[in-house]
């Protein structure tokens, strides 16, 4: 069977690109966009042929968008290997990678912040720190975890920010 096409590989590729500048891997949004457009579940060794990469990649790609639930295990095959399929619920997608990193990302920074805000008065002045960047760096911390928090919290069913991304997605926050 056919998996190649000049076409299919250009849109796999930039699949792949959009992913990585979203801090995933490049290789974890060729492997999604394969799953999202079978026909059929597949399993790790029809992705290593469709996307002529190696068992180690594949098994720690998959590893890490299962964590994010980006990806589901259907089950096994005839061949008793596991199969895969995209989460076809983009919006659950996008609210757990919301939830466990930039969540996770945020409470970093907020920490780091706090390191910085106590040092003593002396050392922000060797630094050349400015108090009042000091402070707006705080607000604008702040407002981004409260920015999050909103979206997350708005997101339980019946939320706005959920019926608006899924009336933007069309099918109920599913893939068309």
């Amino acid at each position: 069977m056919r998996y190649h096409s000049p076409e299919l590989d250009e849109l796999v590729n930039q699949i792949g690109n959009f992913i990585q500048f979203w801090g995933f891997k490049n290789v974890q949004g060729r492997i999604w966009a394969h799953l999202f457009l079978s026909e059929e579940p597949l399993d790790a060794a029809a992705l290593m042929k469709r996307l002529g990469i190696s068992k180690a990649l594949v098994s720690l790609s998959i590893k890490e968008m299962l964590q994010y639930k980006v990806i589901e295990e259907l089950g096994k095959s005839e061949r008793g290997t596991i199969l895969y399929q995209a989460n076809q619920n983009t919006t659950e997608v996008i609210l757990n990678v919301l939830r466990s990193r930039e969540r996770l990302m945020l409470s970093r920074i907020s920490s780091a912040f706090r390191l910085c805000e106590n040092m003593g008065e002396r050392e922000k002045e060797k630094l050349r720190l400015s108090s009042e960047q000091l402070v707006k760096m705080k607000e604008l911390i702040q407002t981004a975890e409260i920015s999050l928090d909103a979206i997350l919290f708005s997101a339980i069913p019946g939320g706005e920010v959920l019926e608006a991304l899924q009336g933007a997605m069309g099918s109920g926050g599913k893939a068309p």
